[in-house]
C-alpha cells in the first residue's frame, strides 16, 4: 500500500516541475509583450499562479487600455 502513497507523492512532483517548466516558456515571451504594451513585465509573473495565472494575464492584455496605444497599422 505503500507504494500508491509513493506514486502520488511522484506524480504530484512531476505535476509541479512541468508546470515550472511551462510557466518559465511562457514568462519570456509574455514578459516582451507587457513591456512592448506599455505594461510592467512583472505582470507575465503571473504565469505561475496554478490553472488562472494565463488567463489573468491574457484578461489584462484583452480588455483593459495599453498605456502604449495601440499598434500602428502596418502600411
Amino acid at each position: 500500500m505503500s507504494w500508491l502513497l509513493a506514486l502520488g507523492s511522484f506524480t504530484v512532483f512531476v505535476l509541479l516541475v512541468v508546470h515550472l517548466f511551462l510557466s518559465l516558456v511562457l514568462i519570456i515571451p509574455t514578459w516582451r509583450i507587457c513591456t512592448r504594451a506599455g505594461f510592467s513585465g512583472a505582470l507575465s509573473l503571473f504565469h505561475l499562479v496554478p490553472v488562472i495565472g494565463s488567463f489573468i494575464v491574457m484578461g489584462m492584455l484583452a480588455f483593459s487600455t495599453w498605456p502604449a496605444g495601440e499598434a500602428a497599422p502596418r502600411r
